[in-house]
């Protein structure tokens, strides 16, 4: 048996410079299996978004205060352009989109709903990238096309007027593939109040939106060139 195993032994030791010499033989494995691969966030991109949008308001139609409150929803189309540098990713991006009614108020008097026809923002972008996820911050100017419509035919129906203010929030962003992406971020828009006015209605047309915040959560999927 002692005979057996030093046999063994001395087999293995012969076997082991053979297959040093047999693996220095072998090319290199490429650079790309050695690291792995970085996105890269700089370029052009365009998409689409949805989601969740609550705002936070009154109005007044010269004889009582009225709340203007509620949530509903919003969705349209996006575009931007980042540039990496190292870790740190600026950009630029803007935003059109549109509502269904966000406020609505049945009480006798003060029935009206609220929604916003056309909405856009432009903002600036900074982010930290972690390879293809990239967690930001973003700030800039927002505008609105508000819309008062009557629940009841004898008040103000169908009224527009613009509304001006700034917007920030922040994200998250992630590259499924080199050229498509999803992000998940929330803004918080601060509007000023518009006077709502028409001569053509039964009733009181002279209505004065306060200033209004809006807090809204959004899905988006992105194109990158």
């Amino acid at each position: 048996m002692k005979k057996l195993l030093l046999a063994l032994a001395l087999s293995t030791a012969a076997l082991v410079p053979a297959a040093s010499v047999k693996a220095a033989d072998l090319p290199p494995p490429p650079v790309e299996d050695l690291r792995p691969s970085t996105y890269d966030w700089t370029g052009l991109y365009v998409g689409g978004w949805i989601g969740l949008t609550c705002i936070d308001g009154e109005l007044n139609d010269q004889t009582q205060d009225w709340e203007m409150s509620g949530c509903g929803y919003k969705g349209g189309a996006l575009g931007g352009y980042n540039h990496q540098f190292d870790k740190l990713v600026l950009g630029i991006e803007a935003d059109w989109g549109r509502t269904g009614d966000i406020a609505t108020n049945e009480e006798p008097g003060g029935d009206f709903a609220f929604s916003m026809k056309s909405l856009a923002t432009l903002r600036a972008r900074m982010g930290i990238a972690l390879d293809d996820t990239l967690l930001f911050v973003t700030a800039g100017g927002a505008w609105a096309k508000g819309n008062l419509d009557a629940i009841d035919f004898t008040d103000p129906d169908n009224i527009q007027e613009t509304h001006f203010g700034y917007t920030i929030g922040g994200g998250i962003e992630q590259a499924l593939t080199e050229n498509i992406r999803v992000k998940l971020d929330y803004l918080y828009t601060k509007f000023d109040g518009a006077n709502y006015y028409s001569s053509d209605c039964a009733a009181t047309c002279d209505i004065d939106v306060d200033d209004f915040g809006d807090h809204e959560v959004r899905l988006g999927v992105i194109w990158a060139f």
